[in-house]
């Protein structure tokens, strides 16, 4: 496959540019605040890095730009489980509980919602949510409370999830992740109902079967007209899908199947302009698929 022009190749790499995280200072600093009170209580040890691991979007380092929320695992010593599994009742409720009031300790404002999230809003975004877990090497992973149903504790892998997505951005030269920002976009500029863990997966397996996985920034507008075909083209009827790496199910609420195909129609029509030089029209295409953030 050929270079396309140029224009097309900057037009994209401005439009990654400008999806960039822009409160990630604040992120960080947040975390080391929760890790350095973490450590000294928990652990006895002063650290403003260690025993946290960032989920989520942020943590696969597929977020972009106004992000509202952010996971944190904090990793509590084997002690604290060891501790609650001797005790009656719901004790995942009870980890979560006590949690919740260490957390106060940061953030006074630090609540469980009715969904069982243990959450810490701040004045200016993002709110982090909050996810104790302690880790289990013989399972491979970390265990986690689920309070629903009478508790029980869960396990995955989250680490797992980051390095398998580290290494299938690696070998397909930054695409990946390139293509899971830009869907985010698509998808808050259309408000899709689409998990964002499912977006990633889809991302690197779309990636493992597309012609143009080694080409240039210069084919990013086929990427994406090609990506949203793929995803226009999942069956309906599927509702679940398995995380690489850890192989955690995914479920979905509601289909994308229909916005996506609509983005496909209006990539064709972008692309068709991007061959005749018509850059003000193709602009005003993916603008329509993305939203501001794209250039021109």
């Amino acid at each position: 496959m050929l270079d396309r022009p140029d224009s097309i190749a900057e037009k994209f790499k401005t439009f990654i540019g400008n999806l960039k995280v822009d409160n990630q200072d604040l992120i960080i600093q947040r975390g080391k605040e929760i890790a350095l009170a973490l450590n000294n209580y928990y652990w006895r040890i002063k650290s403003d890095t260690r025993n946290i691991l960032y989920l989520g979007s942020f943590g696969r380092d597929t977020a972009i730009k106004e992000l509202s929320n952010v996971n944190l695992m904090v990793v509590l010593p084997p002690q604290e489980y060891q501790r609650l599994e001797k005790w009656p009742g719901n004790v995942q409720r009870t980890m979560l509980r006590e949690m919740r009031d260490f957390m106060t300790k940061i953030n006074e404002d630090a609540y469980i919602s009715e969904d069982n999230c243990l959450l810490l809003p701040y004045n200016k975004p993002p709110i982090f949510e909050i996810l104790p877990a302690v880790a289990a090497p013989k399972k491979n992973g970390y265990i986690y409370p689920d309070p629903d149903n009478g508790g029980s504790w869960g396990i995955f892998n989250p680490v797992r999830e980051i390095e398998v997505l580290d290494e299938f951005n690696y070998n397909f030269n930054g695409k990946v992740k390139h293509l899971a920002r830009m869907t985010r976009a698509w998808k808050f500029q259309h408000k899709v109902v689409f998990p964002s863990m499912l977006i990633d997966t889809l991302a690197m397996s779309f990636m493992d079967d597309w012609e143009g996985a080694e080409t240039s920034y210069s084919y990013y507008g086929n990427m994406v007209m090609d990506f949203m075909e793929y995803l226009a083209g999942r069956k309906i009827a599927q509702l679940d899908w398995y995380a690489k790496g850890s192989n955690r199910k995914i479920h979905r609420e509601e289909d994308f199947g229909a916005p996506a195909n609509e983005a496909y129609h209006k990539a064709v029509e972008a692309m068709n302009y991007e061959e005749k030089g018509e850059a003000y029209n193709a602009n005003r295409c993916w603008k329509e698929i993305f939203g501001p953030d794209f250039p021109g």
